[in-house]
C-alpha cells in the first residue's frame, strides 16, 4: 500500500489529537492518483493544504477506489476522495458541507462519429464507464442503459476509439491528461460531445465512527475555506491547470503542493 504525508503547518495547531489517516484513489489523475509511482493530484494537494491550514498532518492510503470506498463502508479507513454526492454516496457516507472540487462529466465519442448526441441514445448505445464509479442519480440507477464496466478512465477511452463501444463517460480533465499521456493506447483520440452532468467531489467519511468522521468533516472544512481566502486554492488550482495545457506536454514533472505554501 502506498502512503503519502503532509506535514502540518506551524503557525496553527491541530485541534485533533489523533492523526488523521484517510485513503485516496489510485487512478483519478490528474485529480488524485499514482502518476511516475508518486501521489499527485489536484484533489490530493487540496487536502493537504486544507489539513495544514488548521495545524493538521495527513497521512494518505492509496488503493483502488473500490477497495477505498468499500474499506470506509466497512470502517477500516476513516474516509475516501473522491467521491460524489450522489444520492446513494448520502446514504452510505458522512460529507463535509464544501466539495473539494467540481468537475464536468463529459461524453465522449469516435472522431468519426460526427451525429449529434441525443438523450435517446441512452436507450440504444452502449457507455463505457468505471467499474464502481457513480455519475448521476438517473445514469446510475438506469439499467436500460447498456454500460461496458472497466477498471480505468483509461481503459473507457480506448475502448470508444477502438469502437468497441458507442461512448466514454469520463471526467474533462481526466479525459485531457489520458489524450495526452497515452496517445498510442488511445488513438484516434474521442472527442467530446455532450455535457452530462457537472458534480462536486468530496472525502466521503466512514458512518461505522460518526463522531470521529464529523469531526475530521468538520476540520476539512474549516480548512478548505481558509485556503479560498488565503488565495491557496487558486494558485494550486491555477498551478494544475497550467501543468495540464502545458507542462505535461513539455515533460515536466507533475505539481506537488508542500507544507508552508499556504500563505505568501
Amino acid at each position: 500500500m502506498a502512503t503519502g504525508a503532509a506535514n502540518a503547518d506551524q503557525s496553527a495547531k491541530c485541534a485533533l489529537s489523533e492523526d488523521i489517516v484517510i485513503a485516496v484513489e489510485d487512478s483519478f489523475f490528474p485529480y488524485a492518483g499514482l502518476y511516475q509511482e508518486e501521489l499527485r493530484g489536484f484533489a490530493v494537494d487540496l487536502v493537504n493544504a486544507a489539513f495544514s491550514a488548521e495545524g493538521c498532518s495527513v497521512t494518505l492510503n492509496v488503493m483502488p477506489y473500490n477497495r477505498c470506498v468499500r474499506e470506509v463502508t466497512q470502517g477500516r479507513q476513516l474516509g475516501c476522495f473522491n467521491t460524489t454526492g450522489s444520492d446513494e454516496n448520502r446514504r452510505n457516507y458522512i460529507f463535509h458541507q464544501t466539495p473539494l472540487f467540481y468537475g464536468k462529466v463529459l461524453i465522449y465519442s469516435h472522431p468519426e462519429n460526427t451525429t449529434e448526441f441525443h438523450p435517446d441514445f441512452f436507450k440504444n448505445k452502449t457507455f463505457s464507464v468505471v467499474r464502481g464509479y457513480t455519475y448521476t442519480d438517473a445514469f446510475d440507477a438506469d439499467e436500460t442503459i447498456m454500460k461496458v464496466e472497466v477498471d480505468s478512465d483509461l481503459q473507457t477511452l480506448a475502448l470508444t476509439a477502438k469502437g468497441r463501444t458507442d461512448y466514454a463517460v469520463v471526467y474533462e480533465k481526466v479525459a485531457a491528461f489520458h489524450i495526452s499521456n497515452s496517445q498510442n493506447f488511445i488513438s484516434p483520440p474521442p472527442v467530446a460531445i455532450h455535457e452530462l452532468a457537472r458534480l462536486g467531489l468530496f472525502v466521503s467519511f466512514s458512518k461505522n465512527t460518526p463522531e470521529r468522521s464529523q469531526s475530521v468533516a468538520a476540520l476539512l472544512d474549516r480548512g478548505l475555506n481558509a485556503i479560498r481566502e488565503d488565495g491557496t486554492y487558486h494558485r494550486i488550482e491555477a498551478t494544475w491547470d497550467e501543468w495540464l495545457q502545458h507542462g505535461l506536454k513539455d515533460g515536466q514533472p507533475a505539481p506537488h503542493w508542500k507544507s508552508g505554501q499556504n500563505a505568501r
